[in-house]
């Protein structure tokens, strides 16, 4: 009886070594046979991750980008491509924030890309261009233009990455600043007047220093005056004096 339960207990053991061995094999051929394959152009699947909210880049925009003779996948063996490199390179493109690059068990080639967000256009003495999230400058698009706040008159590179952009920041995170604001007019000796979407009447901020303070105080008087009286008894509302709102009558 001791006997027959070594028997079993071996012929199990080989079993499971057969089916292990057979299977890691398998994986090996498969994984071998997709490093073989030559990439073409179907094969290729490109995905624009934030696509439903912005359309500075497409498709057919990263396929046009992969054509260079640096970086282009088509024609090459699958274990030929070099992915990291493939990232960087779409990475360092005007309108791209982030790209993914990875192949599959089918022997697809995958990209997937972010695009980079706009959240100022400063269109001034100094130039025509967007700042992004993250303050840099962007070019513009001949096919998309973003619904952003557009800064003019005295704007520097520098201001517009400074304290312009960070408030420009501050606008796209409040949601009722972002929805009103519509112009911001900057002043050869540096101070701010908004131009809202909402109602007629000029905002004059002064500088940009306490800003929050200040549109806080005109969030309270939007709220608990303007909603009340109406929006269009003022051509001018002034917040540069510490502690105060003027408003001016037309």
């Amino acid at each position: 009886m001791l006997h027959k339960r070594w028997v079993k207990i071996s012929l199990v053991v080989l079993v499971i070594g057969y089916l292990s061995f057979a299977k890691m094999f398998a994986y090996k051929m498969a994984r071998c046979n997709q490093d073989e394959m030559i990439c073409k152009w179907p094969m290729i699947r490109v995905t624009i991750s934030d696509a439903d909210q912005l359309n500075f880049v497409t498709q057919d925009d990263v396929k046009e980008l992969l054509k260079d003779k640096s970086v282009c996948p088509d024609g090459k063996r699958l274990d030929h491509i070099d992915t990291d490199y493939m990232e960087n390179y779409l990475r360092g493109k005007s309108r791209i924030k982030t790209a993914e690059c990875f192949k599959t068990p089918n022997g697809e080639l995958r990209i997937v890309v972010t695009q980079r967000e706009p959240i100022l256009r400063v269109k001034g003495m100094y130039g025509d261009f967007y700042v992004d999230s993250e303050r840099k400058i962007m070019p513009l698009s001949s096919v998309f233009t973003a619904y952003v706040p557009i800064a003019t008159g005295y704007v520097t590179k520098e201001l517009a990455l400074g304290d312009l952009g960070e408030f420009a920041l501050f606008l796209r995170d409040h949601s009722f600043w972002n929805a009103q604001i519509e112009q911001i007019d900057v002043a050869k000796n540096g101070e701010v007047t908004l131009v809202p979407r909402v109602g007629d009447q000029l905002i004059l901020m002064g500088t940009l220093e306490n800003y929050k303070e200040k549109l806080d105080k005109l969030y309270a008087l939007y709220v608990e005056g303007f909603n009340k009286i109406g929006w269009n008894k003022y051509k001018q509302i002034t917040l540069k004096y510490e502690g105060q709102v003027v408003c001016t009558k037309k």
